[in-house]
């Protein structure tokens, strides 16, 4: 599967001309796409169970630590960077000049900041999951359900905190749930968000919508390396749709987080030279929970547990 075309489709090509239709869930495409990402999972339950894990990748979770600052530096600098130039969460969204735009975007770069900074970090996760409430309204549920993302984040920062390296650190903040299971909630709630953000943008933006992706491979033929072995673009965009379906929903099993996790961070990297700053920008949270799974894929470890414990 050509990686480039699990880009985000909406960030390059206008969504308005193909609204997504959801008729097309009892479609047989569609059924069997979400047959095989249910397969998928199953199997990796059973790779999950059966196949020890390297104890070299245990080594990360003692770094566990860091991940939310990690994550705190990938978001703050994303939604700064957004509101600057006028995006709210993704390239896709823009806000309109009146006042509520503008105070939309305000409240962006109040979040990017605080979140980059570590000051009032849980107060800055309340304003991110109230700024996506917010934005329903002059945008749609369907657009901010693609960036469910950010309210993994939200949840994260609330139950953990910034990490060692932030103002409230220095100020001698204390996290609100000293609960021993407080990350595995955390770590639990972002996977959950993440799996579902790439699932769901699956479906809006390829599987129920097949005239998106289309238009896509119309303006950049050369996503379709498939062509010259007959593969036409509704097939190759097909392809793309179930891809991106499987790592969603084999992220939100839980089964095998980190490798997968690997394998969509290094899918995300290879778009990068093809649509340069604004998948970059875009993906940047990404890469962020990305990094905080890797490090830590769940809590059923003491160390990870211990170490985000430590971060709060």
């Amino acid at each position: 599967m050509h990686a480039e075309l699990l880009a985000h489709v909406k960030w390059f090509t206008d969504p308005k001309p193909h609204p997504t239709d959801w008729s097309l869930m009892l479609s047989v495409p569609v059924i069997v796409a979400f047959a095989l990402a249910l397969g998928a999972a199953a199997v990796a339950y059973v790779i999950q169970h059966r196949v020890r894990e390297p104890a070299l990748m245990k080594t990360f979770e003692r770094f566990a630590r860091i991940a939310p600052t990690v994550l705190g530096l990938h978001v703050g600098v994303a939604l700064v960077a957004s509101a600057a130039l006028g995006i709210l969460f993704s390239p896709n969204l823009h806000p309109t000049e009146d006042l509520l735009g503008r105070a939309i975007l305000i409240v962006e770069a109040m979040c990017g900041l605080m979140l980059l900074l570590g000051l009032t970090t849980r107060a800055a996760a309340v304003l991110l999951a109230l700024l996506g409430i917010v934005a329903m309204q002059p945008f749609s549920v369907e657009s901010i359900l693609e960036n469910v993302h950010l309210l993994g984040i939200a949840v994260f920062f609330f139950i953990i905190g910034r990490g060692p390296f932030s103002v409230d650190r220095i100020r001698g903040a204390r996290p609100p749930f000293r609960n021993d299971e407080a990350p595995t909630w955390a770590l639990t709630l972002l996977r959950v968000c993440l799996g579902f953000a790439i699932a769901f943008s699956a479906l809006t933006e390829k599987l129920l919508d097949p005239g998106l992706a289309n238009a896509l491979l119309d303006e950049r033929p050369s996503l379709n390396i498939a062509r010259s072995f007959g593969v036409g673009d509704p097939q190759f965009a097909y392809l793309a749709g179930l891809t991106e379906l499987v790592v969603g929903i084999v992220v939100l099993s839980g089964q095998l987080t980190r490798p997968v996790i690997a394998v969509g961070a290094i899918l995300f990297t290879l778009t990068l030279p093809v649509f340069g700053w604004t998948e970059f920008l875009g993906h940047l949270p990404f890469f962020g929970i990305m990094f905080v799974l890797f490090m830590a894929p769940n809590a059923n470890s003491w160390r990870a547990k211990r170490q985000l414990q430590a971060a709060g």
